[in-house]
């Protein structure tokens, strides 16, 4: 998954999360313009930060990867833009909606669709023209999106509500209005099933699945305490979901819905997504301005990789096997190569 993990966290962290994005809209914080070097001492065929960009302004929020032209779109939300980092790290923006929060790129189409958070609506972004073309309103607080390619479908988690919205691509309209957990945040989809599953970051927490055809809650999933994301392995049929105030890992069977293994991360983990080929997990630990590698095949983590303040968002390109972290508090984009 292109994990957003946005202003997310129980209601007491999520109310301060707010607070920290209110703080950086009034006072106009700029996040760091070009890209200076932040190269680590790793040994060869090691993971390690090449770059870190400056990507519009900040809070950057979430980030996904385009991996038919190696380009990432990051949410800049102090100046309500998509910043564009091209695969040679030139940095580009478009103007959205107010306080952008999360993104998914239909690459068939080149249209990017990016939650308001303010606003309460996803933009529709044509990324030839790097114009808005529409406006869908969804519900309050809409951070997490989620895009499946196969129905063509979009999903908004809407913190504020407590709601998923069901978004038809090919109409621009809300389909279904589905009431979740409390607070949800991160979301994977199945390729196999087309279920969805929604981290809920609040009170009670769990992962609700979302049947993709009745478009029905059909389980709920005991994950870590207050769980933020849901990255998806579909090789694997299993399913990394971060918890922010216990510091792991759950490992979820999709077959079984069942939390089969617990790994240790670094501290607040917030976001996650999967690199299948290189059956890698990338995981984002807020508090501790790491990233955590974890090996999918023997479930240990191989390397924790230091990136700046604040990781939250986090994609990788499954081509180059690039990964794009958003560093929230220090308004920049780490580039973790191997």
């Amino acid at each position: 998954m292109d994990a957003m993990v946005g202003v997310r966290g129980v209601r007491g962290r999520r109310t301060a999360w707010i607070a920290v994005v209110v703080t950086f809209l009034s006072v106009g914080a700029c996040g760091r313009s070009g890209s200076d070097s932040a190269v680590d001492d790793a040994p060869p065929g090691r993971p390690t930060v090449t770059a870190t960009v400056g990507a519009g302004q900040g809070p950057l929020l979430d980030v996904t990867v385009d991996g038919s032209t190696g380009t990432a779109y990051v949410t800049s939300s102090g100046d309500d833009s998509l910043s564009v980092i091209d695969a040679d790290e030139r940095v580009s923006t478009i103007g959205v909606g107010r306080a952008p929060g999360g993104v998914a790129v239909d690459p068939s189409t080149h249209t990017a669709y990016v939650t308001s958070l303010t606003e309460g609506a996803v933009s529709v972004v044509d990324i030839g023209s790097r114009a808005v073309t529409g406006t869908i309103a969804v519900g309050a607080g809409p951070q997490g999106i989620e895009w499946d390619p196969v129905t063509h479908t979009v999903y908004v988690a809407n913190v504020d509500a407590d709601t998923v919205s069901v978004i038809d691509a090919d109409t621009r309209t809300v389909t279904a209005t589905i009431r979740v957990g409390n607070q949800p945040g991160g979301m994977g989809v199945d390729p196999s099933t087309h279920s969805l599953y929604v981290a809920n970051t609040g009170e009670g927490g769990g992962v609700s699945v979302i049947d993709a055809g009745t478009l029905t809650v059909t389980d709920t999933i005991a994950a870590g305490k207050s769980p933020h994301d849901a990255a998806i392995d579909p090789a694997a049929r299993t399913a990394y979901v971060p918890n922010a105030d216990d510091g792991s890992v759950s490992v979820v069977d999709l077959e079984t819905r069942t939390v089969t293994d617990t790994l240790q991360v670094g501290n607040q983990p917030y976001g996650a997504t999967v690199d299948p080929s290189a059956h890698t997990v990338y995981v984002t630990n807020f508090g501790d301005a790491t990233v955590s590698m974890i090996d999918t095949e023997t479930r240990t983590v191989t390397d924790t990789v230091p990136v700046r303040d604040g990781p939250q968002g986090v994609a990788v390109d499954p081509n180059s096997h690039t990964a794009y972290v958003v560093n929230l508090t220090d308004n920049t984009v780490s580039v973790i190569e191997r």
